[in-house]
């Protein structure tokens, strides 16, 4: 194989753009082409904003929703048969266990798995299949420490067969594309803001009770929570219950949040479980200083006290009073700034983290090729 390009194809049981999504598409697009063929990408849970970005940047995508028929798990069979990778590479719990079957089932040189959060929602019969299944994975790759821990505690897999690659991103751009005038904020106003999908575990609630006790010592902040999903409304029926509603401002889906993580002046991160998390690396990159929850590998991140603010798990308060230093103070900002975006040019480039990728899936293939 080592004269050979490689042929990869990721399998995924996600439909619209988060985290894992993201990384994915970068990941199909930068495969070098020297050594590998064009991937392919089969999505399991239907269409949405993931697979329409995918097409849009000419990458070939194959579309089942077997979360509506998962029968459909026969079709999947089939294309993935029919393009034949020697690289199958999935995430996500429902991704793993169907490529693993796959990989089982045909033949596969490599199949790769992918632990990208710890799983809070698991319940044990779902920790039960990942280990059972595991041993059809030829590696498994964990984008955090404390996603490595959940597969070896919970689902009994042995540490060694666990590979951890932090993820890594590109250093967003200099400049804002946005303008704060877009969205309705004044000049000398304070902005704080966070990016992620709608949902329970980003932990966006707690921004929204942390918001008055904010506005009670700098009434001058305002509130952008970039991202779409299921709990828009609720949000900002709890922002009118606490007052602060005319202080928030939903921005719905932005394709690239990058760039408009710019327009903060502090980032805030109050997700309740993570991996390694992207939208926070984009922030360190981006030079903004960032408030958090320990979620996943965020201490790992972030040395509280220096290049960000790591807060009491699920307390409103603290995450108010994290955000309510950093804001009153410019000098400690712009300073926190400059070591987050040093901590991600050090340990979390884009480059790095394909490096890495790249790597295994040379070896795991020349491995099986030697083995027979």
């Amino acid at each position: 194989m080592e004269n050979k390009k490689i042929k990869v194809s990721f399998l995924i049981s996600g439909s619209e753009i988060g985290g894992t999504e993201k990384m994915l598409i970068d990941m199909a697009e930068r495969l070098p082409r020297d050594d590998f063929f064009p991937p392919v990408v089969f999505a399991i849970r239907g269409s949405g904003t993931f697979t329409i970005e995918l097409r849009k940047r000419g990458i070939k995508v194959h579309i089942f929703d077997m979360r509506r028929n998962p029968f459909r798990f026969f079709s999947l069979l089939l294309s993935v048969r029919r393009e034949s990778p020697d690289v199958l590479h999935s995430f996500l719990f429902y991704g793993n266990l169907a490529g693993r079957i796959c990989g089982r089932l045909l033949g596969i040189k490599a199949v790769i798995s992918s632990q990208r959060s710890t799983d809070d929602w698991r319940k044990k019969i779902h920790w039960l299949a990942d280990g059972l299944t595991a041993k059809w994975a030829d590696a498994i790759i964990s984008n955090s420490h404390s996603g490595k821990r959940a597969l070896v505690n919970k689902a009994g897999i042995k540490p060694s067969a666990i590979t951890v690659i932090p993820n890594g991103i590109e250093l967003p751009p200099v400049d804002a594309t946005f303008s704060r005038g877009d969205f309705g904020i004044r000049p000398g106003e304070l902005v704080v803001g966070t990016v992620g999908n709608l949902r329970k575990p980003k932990g966006h609630i707690y921004l929204v009770l942390a918001a008055p006790l904010v506005l009670e010592k700098l009434p001058d902040t305002r509130f952008m929570i970039v991202g779409q999903g299921e709990l828009q409304q609720y949000l900002l029926d709890e922002a009118k219950k606490a007052g602060v509603a005319e202080k928030f401002v939903f921005t719905g889906f932005i394709k690239d949040a990058a760039k408009i993580i710019r327009l903060f002046d502090v980032f805030a991160f109050p997700s309740l479980w993570e991996g390694c998390p992207v939208g926070l690396l984009e922030a360190m990159g981006a030079g903004k200083p960032c408030v958090a929850f320990p979620a996943g590998d965020v201490p790992f991140i972030i040395d509280s006290g220096k290049n960000g603010i790591i807060v009491r798990d699920r307390s409103h308060e603290e995450l108010a009073q994290g955000i309510l230093k950093l804001l009153g103070d410019r000098n400690l900002r712009e300073e926190t700034g400059r070591n987050a975006r040093k901590r991600v040019e050090e340990s979390f480039t884009f480059e790095g983290m394909m490096e890495q990728y790249v790597s295994v899936y040379r070896t795991t293939v020349a491995m099986k090729a030697k083995n027979g």
